[in-house]
């Protein structure tokens, strides 16, 4: 009798961790699948492409591309970690714990490195400071400089990598493209400050739903665990 209702108390237990599988591991492949969007986005954009090509930024790329990867292996560990709880499978569910570690590192190392290289107050400020600048210093001579820069300037509207100063620097006039196309006035901000909110927001986008996801996931791991667990117990049982 005793028996019957520890089994019983078992058995609803384990329902009780698979539909929280159910719907934690649903919200992780939207989630997934949304930060893949956000990383096609910011990867394929027409501007943000000519941007990074233009400066040699690539090492933004890393970044973006291993979150991307992370968000890619969660849609997949979601759909194993689901399929594990429907059939109770002991294999399935320790594959499903193992690739939610792997996928929490993606992300987490992914997120962390898109931190350090897309914010205002993080490594890229003067990073492209310097790159701006040098692409300046090249702009009477090099066709792709002055494309770079000039298109930089006209659409994210700013003046120089430091300063519109650069320019003076190698005795050139500011050109048009540092002047508002409205009013005529000459834009203030230098492009290392204006280009890189521009690219807080895109980092603020993926980092910070990825980073909600590693939260969720780690609560994941422990249902998921605990349910390795209850399956073990049954099968010592039978």
């Amino acid at each position: 009798m005793a028996l019957g209702k520890g089994k019983g108390k078992m058995e609803e237990h384990l329902e009780l961790l698979q539909y929280l599988i159910y719907i934690f591991n649903t919200v992780f492949f939207c989630a997934g699948a949304a930060i893949f969007a956000i990383g096609l986005w910011i990867r394929f954009d027409e501007y943000m492409m000519d941007y990074v090509n233009g400066l040699g930024m690539y090492h933004y790329w890393i970044g973006t591309t291993t979150v991307m990867a992370g968000s890619a292996f969660v849609m997949i560990t979601a759909f194993l970690g689901c399929c594990g709880a429907f059939f109770r499978s002991v294999p399935m569910v320790l594959t499903y714990k193992v690739m939610t570690v792997l996928t929490f590192g993606l992300l987490l190392g992914g997120s962390a490195y898109v931190l350090d290289n897309g914010l205002e107050d993080s490594r890229i400020y003067p990073w492209l400071q310097e790159a701006i600048r040098n692409k300046i210093y090249q702009y009477q001579w090099d066709v792709s400089a002055r494309r770079t820069v000039d298109i930089l300037q006209e659409y994210v509207g700013c003046c120089g990598g430091y300063s519109a100063g650069d320019y003076g620097e190698i005795h050139l006039p500011v050109p048009d493209t540092c002047r508002d196309q409205v009013t005529g006035n000459q834009y203030g901000d230098s492009c290392a400050e204006i280009f890189s909110q521009y690219l807080e927001v895109r980092t603020g986008w993926i980092t910070g739903l990825s980073l909600s996801l590693c939260f969720f996931q780690c609560f994941a791991m422990m249902f998921a665990f605990c349910m390795w667990q209850a399956l073990k117990e049954i099968q010592k049982g039978q």
